[in-house]
């Protein structure tokens, strides 16, 4: 139980450091997720908190490297390859070997072959991790290809490293050929044996998906098994594990090019299944940095000459790698860039190497224990690890802007967001054959357009007030013209009254309108199906059906009373909509669906299909005419398309919703 808590701590820490990182986002997400950590690790329950290492590549690198090699795409792969290799291996080699000897050196704080070690950790690098700089500063696509395919398979090449300098530690003795022999079995042996096993994985799920056994239980769960039995397979051969899982993660990302659009409600659950799962582990790794930091700097206290040590060693491993990294990248790797702008681009492919989750999870699963004995290293080691990576975070996140100002008129997802949902309104307001159900669907929209943005509840709570009063004002005056009748305005200020009671949608008001609701169309029909019936429906659904009747008992008619309330409050809103357009469009949206229930007892729930259609259809032709005219890139466009695919399946899944 003392477990499962735990994890759900650090789960809703993941979920913490996320919500500040999306209003603060000139702060990487590490950081909050760091300071997170750091803050837990004061509370009782982790307190000389501690995690098994040989749990760590298992259950977080495996997953982590599988997803983001099912992701990469072989298109780029193909193009970069030898940029890849130059960077992924020759680079990784160089810079373990000439930093690590220069490591050794200067600073003999570390045996040589942990020296070897600690580069080798720090070698992979994360894109992701300077991706929130790159949205409002873009680099070149090619740029950013090399850096997504580097970081996949440096990932690897610094672990297999990682691992050969490890043993040569463990062991006491080092072996140029031994260690090339080691390095090139681990290194061909997993990724020949991932390869084969991500084949025979696919297959059967190919064969799943003929027999038509692709639901999502099975395919994702399926797919959500696959790097953890493959990293052990690869592990009982002796073999490298993680470079077993990134090949079969490359074979796995070649199914979705075989399936195309077969069994698409698979392929869309499964990208969200791993998009959860990456987030997830990927943030619980920083979180357990800051976890285990105070432990880490407390193990080091009686020397606090040993930190400051550390910390400059640390400095300097990051200085000398970014420094082969820039001359790495100016000579040796073939882009498109312009001469003058070589250097430039050399420095932002250099600072781009920043580290991340790997780098951690590879300082974690740093033993605990060898030959039995406490590794009195392992400390030393995550804490340059660290000190070195927030160096890699701050480094782009001050000079990239600088080396890359932001783009000028750059275009906003969400403007052409409103432009796409204000197209698909226009065309529904032309629609003179079915206005009933395409108000059903404009309502829909406009709640698109109010959710997009952050309502003030003080002032929509304001202007609903407001908005009470002048119906009731309005209403006042054509009783005083002779236009309503005595009951009339009674019945009418109750029906307002509870309006109004409605709108706030508190859960006591809804049980007691429930109540009154069932009790009244109980009476009525002399039914307890229908009792039952109103009761499971929302109020808001039935009270316009409520006071229709009533006054139709009356031989009255509420809806040109109703009218008049509705155009008043419509032009009251209508002044307030400048200062306040989010919160009045929600009181809008409100009383629109009123107007609209009252008036039409029922709609065509086909029709309804018809009208959404025509509305994803407005928006495709917007986005299809912007990207003719080149107001947005190909890459917008898609997002823009991703949204409104994913809008339609929505609609289809709650369609029961708009029949109301």
């Amino acid at each position: 139980m003392d477990q499962v808590f735990l994890i759900t701590i650090i789960l809703a820490a993941v979920v913490a450091g996320n919500v500040f990182a999306r209003h603060l986002s000139a702060v990487p997400l590490p950081f909050f997720l760091i300071a997170i950590g750091a803050i837990l690790a004061v509370l009782p329950v982790y307190s000389h908190f501690h995690l098994d290492p040989s749990a760590f590549s298992f259950a977080i690198i495996a997953p982590l490297l599988f997803n983001e090699a099912q992701n990469s795409s072989r298109l780029w792969i193909g193009r970069s390859i030898t940029n890849i290799i130059s960077l992924a291996i020759g680079l990784v080699i160089v810079t373990v070997l000439v930093v690590g000897i220069s490591l050794y050196t200067l600073f003999p704080i570390l045996p040589l072959s942990l020296a070897f070690a600690l580069v080798a950790i720090v070698t992979p690098t994360d894109a992701s991790a300077v991706n929130s700089i790159f949205q409002a500063n873009p680099i070149a696509q090619e740029q950013a290809g090399i850096l997504q395919n580097e970081s996949l398979f440096n990932d690897a090449a610094g672990i297999v490293t990682f691992d050969v300098a490890l043993t040569a530690y463990i062991s006491g003795s080092f072996s140029l050929n031994g260690a090339i022999g080691t390095f090139l079995l681990e290194f061909l042996g997993g990724l020949v044996l991932g390869a084969l096993l991500g084949l025979l994985i696919v297959t059967s799920r190919m064969v799943l998906i003929h027999y038509h056994d692709d639901t999502s239980l099975i395919m994702v769960s399926i797919q959500l098994i696959t790097p953890f039995l493959v990293y052990l397979v690869a592990t009982y051969l002796n073999l490298s594990g993680i470079l077993a899982v990134v090949a079969a993660g490359l074979v796995q990302g070649s199914e979705r090019n075989r399936l195309r659009l077969t069994s698409s409600r698979m392929q869309m659950v499964s990208r969200s299944v791993w998009e959860i799962v990456d987030g997830i582990l990927s943030g619980s790794v920083f979180i357990l940095l800051g976890l285990s930091l105070p432990d880490v700097i407390n193990s080091m206290r009686q020397s606090q000459r040993l930190i400051w040590n550390l910390f400059w060693a640390a400095a300097f491993v990051y200085v000398a790698k970014t420094l082969l990294r820039l001359i790495w990248g100016k000579y040796l790797i073939k882009t498109h860039t312009t001469k003058k702008q070589s250097w430039r681009d050399s420095l932002i492919m250099a600072l781009s190497g920043a580290h991340g989750t790997i780098t951690l999870s590879l300082a974690f699963s740093i033993p605990v224990l060898i030959a039995g004995k406490t590794f009195i290293y392992r400390a030393p080691l995550i804490f340059m690890a660290a000190v070195i990576i927030f160096i890699s975070l701050i480094m782009p996140t001050v000079f990239i802007p600088i080396l890359l100002p932001t783009k000028k008129g750059a275009v906003h997802s969400f403007d052409w967001v409103r432009r796409m949902i204000s197209a698909a309104i226009k065309a529904l307001r032309q629609e003179k054959d079915h206005p009933a159900e395409a108000q059903v669907v404009i309502d829909a929209l406009q709640q698109q357009l109010i959710l997009n943005r952050t309502p003030n509840g003080r002032i929509r709570r304001q202007l609903m007030r407001e908005s009470h009063a002048v119906e009731r004002q309005a209403i006042e005056a054509l009783h005083k013209q002779g236009k309503v009748t005595d009951d009339e305005l009674k019945y009418y200020n109750e029906f307002i009254s509870l309006n109004n009671f409605t709108a706030d949608e508190k859960v006591w008001k809804n049980v007691i309108l429930r109540l009154r609701f069932s009790l009244h169309f109980g009476k009525m029909y002399k039914s307890m199906s229908r009792v039952q019936e109103a009761f499971l429906t929302a109020p808001i659904a039935l009270e316009e059906i409520f006071w229709r009747q009533a006054f139709e008992n009356h031989g009255e008619d509420i809806l040109p009373i109703e009218d008049a309330g509705y155009h008043a409050i419509m032009a009251f809103l209508k002044t307030k909509a400048k200062d306040n357009e989010v919160e009045a469009g929600i009181v809008r949206r409100f009383y629109q669906t009123r107007h609209r229930r009252i008036r039409i007892k029922s709609v065509d729930s086909d029709i309804i299909y018809q009208m959404f259609m025509k509305a994803f259809h407005a928006e495709y032709e917007l986005i299809q005419a912007a990207v003719a005219n080149k107001d947005i890139t190909a890459e917008l466009a898609e997002k823009l398309q991703q949204r409104i695919s994913i809008d339609e399946i929505t609609y289809l899944q709650n369609i029961e919703i708009f029949q109301k």
